[in-house]
Parts: C-alpha cells; sequence; structure tokens
C-alpha cells in the first residue's frame, strides 16, 4: 500500500516545484496575455501531456541516460533551447488579439497551443532529469515499483496541468484589465524576448551530475 504521509509530501513538494516559474509558465503567461485562454487552456493541457510522457520516459532509463551521457544530454538541450527560441521570436513579431474582441476558438489554435506546450515541456532536458531524480525518492521498497510509478507521475502530471490552468485563468483577468492594444504589444515583445534569452541559457545547461 502507498504510505498516505509520503503520498501528502510528494503532492505538497511537486505543488511548490510545479509553481516556480519557468520557460513552460512563461509561456502560458505570455501566449494568454496575448491571444486570451482558447490558446493557453491548450498549453497547460499540452505541458501536462509532456509532463506525463517526459515523467515516464525519465523513470525508464531516458533521465539516467542524460544524466550519463554528455552527448544525449547535449542534443536533448539543443533541441529544446533551438525550439524556445523559435517561439520566442514568433511571439516577439506576433500581433495580439485586441481583448475587446471574441475571437471564436479555431481548432488550429487549440492545436497548437497543445503542440507548444507538449514541445517545451519534453524537450526540457532539466526537467526529465528532475523528474528522473525527485519521483523515485517517494517510491517504497514495500509495494510494486512500477504500480508507485505510475501513480506517482500521474499525480504530478494532473499537478503540472493545474498549474497551468491557473497561469492561464489568472492571466487572462490581467489581460481583461490590461485593455489597451498597444500595451499587449508590448508585452509580447518582453515576453518573446524572455522565452528567446531562456532557450538561449539553456544552451549552457550543465548535467545535474557535472
Amino acid at each position: 500500500m502507498f504510505d498516505p504521509i509520503s503520498f501528502l509530501l510528494f503532492t505538497c513538494a511537486s505543488a511548490i516545484a510545479l509553481a516556480i516559474p519557468g520557460p513552460t509558465i512563461a509561456l502560458v503567461i505570455t501566449r494568454s496575455l496575448s491571444d486570451g485562454r482558447h490558446v493557453s487552456v491548450p498549453l497547460a493541457m499540452g505541458i501536462g501531456l509532456g509532463t506525463l510522457i517526459g515523467s515516464t520516459a525519465a523513470l525508464a532509463g531516458a533521465g539516467a541516460i542524460l544524466l550519463a551521457s554528455a552527448s544525449a544530454f547535449t542534443v536533448a538541450k539543443i533541441v529544446g533551447a533551438a525550439y524556445l527560441i523559435y517561439l520566442g521570436i514568433k511571439l516577439f513579431i506576433a500581433e495580439p488579439t485586441p481583448p475587446n474582441i471574441t475571437v471564436q476558438k479555431k481548432r488550429s489554435s487549440t492545436l497548437h497551443g497543445l503542440r507548444d506546450g507538449f514541445f517545451v515541456t519534453l524537450l526540457n532536458p532539466k526537467s526529465i532529469a528532475f523528474s528522473a531524480a525527485f519521483i523515485p525518492q517517494f517510491i517504497g521498497p514495500d509495494s510494486s515499483y512500477v504500480w508507485q510509478a505510475t501513480i506517482l507521475v500521474i499525480t504530478f502530471s494532473v499537478l503540472a496541468t493545474l498549474n497551468g490552468l491557473a497561469f492561464a485563468f489568472g492571466t487572462n483577468v490581467l489581460r481583461r484589465f490590461v485593455g489597451q492594444l498597444s500595451m499587449l504589444r508590448w508585452m509580447n515583445r518582453v515576453g518573446g524576448s524572455f522565452l528567446a534569452s531562456s532557450g538561449v541559457a539553456g544552451l549552457f545547461l550543465k548535467r545535474p551530475a557535472d
């Protein structure tokens, strides 16, 4: 059986770790300010899906490979950094949606948001390495490793989704108060610059073992 105290500690520790803003949350905030929750909500769902796949891969051995292999870690961080830089430039030059105009939710916008959230999360080698080091600490020896790992990964992924949604809805409220399109353009520039800078900074990431 799962130790309730360990599970509670895991939930609290996960919520705290996920609440610390990083590139994924920055993406949710900036896209929510730019285009509203019809894009940021799918982004949050993509983050949850990326967390689920990434954490599963981490516990299945990908995390150990990234921690042990300098070449694998380098390839992963370059791909992830390039994608962040691409999204940053794309956001920097994008025209925001006026907050006083109701935009019909488009299937393409939903899929693009889901895709971006998924890949930004999945292509972050630091997240995979974190999952590989963090989640096993809460797996006890008295029950099935696979069963416990499954529960913890699902819980972590749900919390990641809820965290993204909280930022999405909270930022959407702020968007309504901003009002001016010129201010939203400025926020696009700031958000795009931050994402691109995060991508550049990602190129200098080092393996936790280094």
